[in-house]
């Protein structure tokens, strides 16, 4: 009967100690190599990373799932050619720096060919 109350106490432990509030950076964000998670991994880093000007209200609004659809920030899911891609990597003009790293380009890149869901 013990046990129980140790692995039941444990596990609330784990649940508490692993809240999505504890990441602070955008390179605290672990992206999978499949089943990359709108909210899980992409609005995440979107919120630390991008919304300080890509927020509601402005041109490109990165805030929420619904922002993303609205400014075409992807045209079709699978367009690795969209407009997101084209700025991470580069291949566009933005305004400002773009705070990404490699490894959260390629899973922003993932979500995008898993169909840019809202999940």
């Amino acid at each position: 009967m013990g046990s129980f109350y140790y692995i039941f106490a444990l596990g609330v432990l784990l649940m508490i100690g692993c809240s999505s509030s504890d990441i602070t950076s955008a390179n605290d964000i672990v992206f999978p190599s499949k089943n990359v998670s709108f909210k899980g991994q992409v609005e995440p880093l979107f919120s630390l990373a991008c919304n300080s000007c890509h927020s509601p209200g402005n041109t490109v609004d990165l805030s929420s799932f619904v922002g993303v659809r609205a400014t075409r920030v992807v045209n079709q899911p699978g367009d690795t050619n969209c407009g997101l891609m084209q700025v991470i990597y580069g291949r566009a003009t933005h305004l400002g720096p773009v705070n990404i790293d490699n490894i959260r380009k390629q899973g922003l890149k993932q979500w995008v060919i898993e169909g840019a869901q809202d999940n």
